[in-house]
């Protein structure tokens, strides 16, 4: 009788636990039913608290009565400076200030042109770095190595669209300033 639960192969569903919701007024809830906030905040002090159904049901209930009062009115594009239906702004837009909100189309073709401007730039730093590379060739320059290195950062930086990072440190040693507290050789640990 002493292995109760998951030791015993019972569904946790099935568990009568000790909590109520305040919503449904359903009793005798497991923890599993409500949200680990929820725990924490209320139910562990005695508070009424709400299900994570009753909760959901709450939430949907709310995006719908704002779905609905935002549908109806119509919002003037500060980009575009048209008047649009809420439909064609995004729920954060809507929010927004009307000096500074934009419709959905503004929005992308604003983003559209950022990754154009993006391509460009990196075109032009990767041409600039393989004019470098091929002067260094010629001239037989001191820094030829380091001006190869960054054309080929360059070149991945295009290709994966992820840019370089230095790896490696100071070199070889223990580092400065960690020490290891199970350590016997002097800093941490016994001495």
């Amino acid at each position: 009788m002493s292995k109760l639960g998951v030791s015993a192969n019972a569904d946790p569903s099935q568990w009568a636990g000790a909590f109520e919701c305040d919503a449904c007024r359903r009793k005798r809830l497991p923890a599993s039913e409500f949200s680990r906030k929820t725990l924490e905040s209320k139910l562990q002090r005695g508070l009424p608290g709400k299900c994570k159904k009753c909760t959901d049901e709450l939430a949907s209930a709310e995006r719908a009565r704002a779905g609905a009062s935002t549908s109806d009115s119509p919002l003037a594009c500060s980009a575009c400076s048209l008047t649009k239906p809420a439909s064609a702004f995004s729920r954060t837009q809507t929010r927004m200030e009307a000096t500074t909100r934009r419709c959905a189309e503004c929005v992308e073709r604003a983003a559209r042109d950022a990754r154009a401007a993006s391509e460009t730039r990196a075109s032009e730093t990767l041409r600039e770095a393989r004019e470098a590379s091929a002067r260094a060739e010629e001239t037989n320059a001191v820094d030829k190595l380091a001006t190869f290195a960054r054309e080929a950062a360059m070149e991945a930086t295009v290709v994966t669209g992820l840019k370089p990072q230095r790896v490696g440190g100071r070199g070889r040693g223990r580092g400065r300033g960690r020490s290891n507290p199970n350590s016997v050789l002097g800093r941490g640990g016994r001495t």
